[in-house]
């Protein structure tokens, strides 16, 4: 079977949200390195990382100011199609410092084909997909 259409198995990560922005960067080079398993362009895989830094960055930001939490990340390849969720279990807040800023979402709608954001009581989810390029 090919690479794309097996792909590699479930990425899952949980930070804890007090070294998340610190570890945004390992983070980064551990979802890159799974999406170019799959066989992905070098574009499409800077399109999820992106999109996915942008999800965890609004975690720190909006879930977790004070930095007490956890942020779950989960990639997977189900059906010809990138699957990439972020989840939080915060209460949305504005950031301390607005400045210029409030672009995230914008960012992440641009570079994924579908977005799904769903937000509750017990927290926020962004749902994210790709699909994988026609062989």
């Amino acid at each position: 079977m090919p690479a794309l259409a097996r792909g590699p198995g479930s990425l899952r990560l949980r930070l804890p949200a007090p070294s998340l922005p610190q570890r945004l960067r390992d983070v980064r080079a551990q979802l890159a390195s799974w999406a170019r398993r799959l066989g992905l362009s070098d574009d499409a895989v800077d399109d999820i990382v992106l999109a996915t830094h942008e999800a965890l960055a609004n975690v720190a930001d909006h879930a977790y100011p004070d930095g007490d939490g956890e942020a779950e990340l989960d990639a997977t390849c189900v059906d010809g199609e990138v699957h990439v969720v972020v989840r939080d279990h915060g209460s949305w807040q504005a950031p301390r410092d607005s400045g210029w800023r409030g672009r995230g979402l914008v960012i992440i709608t641009g570079l994924a084909e579908h977005v799904d954001v769903q937000r509750a009581a017990a927290g926020t989810c962004i749902a994210m997909r790709w699909s994988l390029p026609q062989h």
